[in-house]
């Protein structure tokens, strides 16, 4: 089993969400499960905001194991990666991704079905699953709505942007410097958390009441593709074993 720690902290009506796998916090099956269990926990009318970071320098996340996309190893991981984005929409907290560093993959996805996106201005969005044979279904069902089907498909066949681009394309809330990213988001869930949470749990449940069904719709729809096409065949065992054995992949002809 790997090494996983994924801590939870309430205080306040703050749930403070910390993900520690050093050195990028990659997202295996055991900590994107572990993830769902912290998250269902917060699903409490106590608690008013959820805020969700990384305690390593290199970034929020690099993603989700390479291994798990092994067909043998699919189900699960899709299994997880749909019940976190299912608790992201509906839980009653108001949700806060702290993003630093590399966030990439399914890191970046899982910020993207928060409510707030803060970034440090050393942030690098990316989604470079294409390059390994694959592609990322969260980002395909909902970027987007976010912004727009041109610059999603940019995004989705590999482009990384800074933060102050996604800032602009409409992924983050706010850029601060990285230094002080802590500080700003501690602040910002302080003064959230002291505002009513009746209010706040009828916000979340308005906002998302209509968008959640629709996600997860085009969810389940991009899932059930990758699993018919992508998780069967050829090039998505190349593009994995090409990526582990750090060598260029030899893609089939179709």
């Amino acid at each position: 089993m790997s090494a996983v720690s994924i801590t939870i902290r309430i205080q306040d009506g703050i749930a403070r969400i910390t993900l520690n796998r050093p050195p990028l916090n990659v997202l295996d099956v055991e900590m994107l499960r572990r993830l769902n269990e912290a998250l269902r926990e917060c699903d409490a009318t106590s608690i008013r905001v959820v805020v969700l970071r990384s305690a390593l320098p290199r970034g929020f996340s690099a993603g989700v194991e390479v291994r798990d996309h092994r067909a043998a190893r699919l189900d699960a991981m899709f299994s997880e990666v749909r019940e976190n984005a299912r608790l992201l929409l509906t839980l009653k907290p108001l949700t806060i991704a702290a993003v630093h560093g590399s966030t990439l993959g399914g890191g970046a996805e899982i910020a993207l079905l928060c409510d707030l996106v803060l970034a440090g201005d050393d942030t690098v969005f990316g989604f470079p699953e294409i390059k390994l044979g694959a592609f990322p279904p969260v980002a395909a069902a909902g970027l987007p709505e976010i912004c727009g089907a041109p610059r999603a498909m940019r995004l989705l066949l590999g482009e990384a942007i800074t933060a102050d681009v996604a800032e602009e394309a409409g992924l983050v809330t706010q850029v601060v410097p990285a230094a002080q990213l802590t500080e700003r988001v501690d602040r910002l869930a302080t003064d959230l958390a002291a505002r009513s949470g009746v209010a706040l749990h009828a916000l979340t449940s308005a906002t998302r009441g209509q968008r959640a069904p629709a996600l997860l719709q085009r969810l389940d729809a991009a899932i059930a593709t990758y699993r018919a096409t992508v998780g069967p065949s050829r090039d998505a065992e190349e593009g994995i074993s090409a990526f582990l054995e750090k060598r260029a992949p030899v893609w089939s002809h179709r």
